[in-house]
């Protein structure tokens, strides 16, 4: 190794021990005004008589954020969790006008729960609901790669300007357990994702947009993602599945988009309805759709009856054709990685599952 190399990592071994001494530090002074050194403001009575705990001011490293609720839920599986511990029960107004705006470390998300003072239950927050308890969540790993040490350190540093806002210390994992568990978690995901796909080539003359549209619909993809974004979907109801929200049916259902098909964007966009477009590609994300729902099944299918209506090939991405005993093979492999997703307590189409292969 020369010497600039031996420069380079002993810089970056000092850069990261900096930042975690300065995260040491910030929470060695908070808990020590915590303990009495500087003086606490009387609290204040609420409408009902009620004491509420001083909440002081936002410091200038937290920006008040508009009330959200979000469908996703902090889960251990996947994520870091810090916790605040209040000495009395606080509106969830009051904690949601002093998140993070930017509720991400670097190229992870945050997420933001509350332990209802009532019911015990744990909960995205709500504007009228008391709080006893708030969780603040970092993600572990996703497809752009595990959790860091400075993505980490992000996640402290907004933990500590959160808990001088509220006058709490925050309760925070330790940084070596934390990426440990995100590196270990980044690697089962890379080992266990997939995304499939069947395309569809022209054997002949290429098709126009709107002939394709119509033979699409046609074959169940009625839904438009975007240009030249369509999705077979599925109405499915929160006590059947877990997964990310759509938008919901007049009857209550969510609409899941199990395969995509995608063509040329351009071609979609064109005033010219003719344009030609010779091949169109079928896409499964296996772990956003859940089993039960046999997504690859109905995708072989769809594609089957797609081939036969616009007189195409079932290729590859390398444009060899895909016989019935390969997709036969692909399908077994499926029942592996469905396997291994279980086994894992992340089944395929569950929030947390869509949220780690994301």
């Amino acid at each position: 190794m020369g010497s600039l190399q031996q420069a380079l990592l002993a810089a970056g071994a000092l850069i990261i021990a900096a930042v975690v001494a300065f995260n040491v530090l910030q929470s060695w002074q908070l808990r020590r005004r915590r303990r009495g050194t500087e003086p606490a403001a009387a609290p204040e009575l609420d409408d009902d008589g009620r004491r509420e705990p001083d909440l002081g001011q936002a410091g200038p490293e937290v920006e008040p954020a508009r009330p959200r609720v979000s469908a996703a839920r902090i889960d251990p599986l996947i994520d870091a969790i810090a916790s605040f511990l209040f000495e009395q029960p606080v509106p969830g107004g009051a904690l949601l006008e002093r998140l993070p705006r930017a509720a991400r470390a670097g190229t992870k998300p945050m997420l933001f729960e509350g332990r209802n003072a009532h019911d015990q239950a744990w909960e995205p927050l709500q504007p009228q609901a008391r709080y006893a308890e708030l969780q603040a969540a970092v993600q572990l790993a996703s497809r752009s790669g595990a959790l860091n040490a400075i993505e980490f350190s992000e996640f402290v540093t907004k933990c500590h300007a959160l808990g001088e806002a509220l006058g709490t210390a925050p309760d925070l994992p330790d940084m070596a357990e934390v990426l440990e568990h995100a590196r270990e978690l980044d690697a089962f995901a890379a080992a266990n994702d997939a995304q499939l796909s069947i395309n569809l080539q022209a054997r002949g003359v290429a098709w126009g947009v709107v002939f394709l549209r119509q033979q699409a619909q046609a074959a169940g993809f009625g839904t438009s993602l975007g240009a030249g974004r369509l999705a077979l979907v599925e109405a499915v109801d929160d006590a059947r599945d877990a997964a990310a929200p759509a938008a919901p049916t007049p009857e209550g259902a969510r609409m899941l988009p199990l395969v995509q098909l995608q063509y040329d964007a351009q071609a979609d966009l064109a005033d010219n309805p003719d344009v030609p477009v010779s091949r169109a590609t079928l896409l499964l994300d296996v772990a956003h759709v859940p089993q039960a729902l046999r997504p690859f099944s109905r995708m072989r299918d769809a594609a089957q009856r797609l081939a036969q209506a616009l007189d195409a090939r079932q290729v590859d991405d390398n444009g060899a054709a895909l016989s019935a005993a390969a997709l036969d093979q692909i399908e077994g492999q499926l029942r592996q990685l469905y396997a291994a997703l279980d086994a894992r307590g992340l089944h395929a189409g569950s929030a947390s599952a869509q949220r780690l292969f994301s």
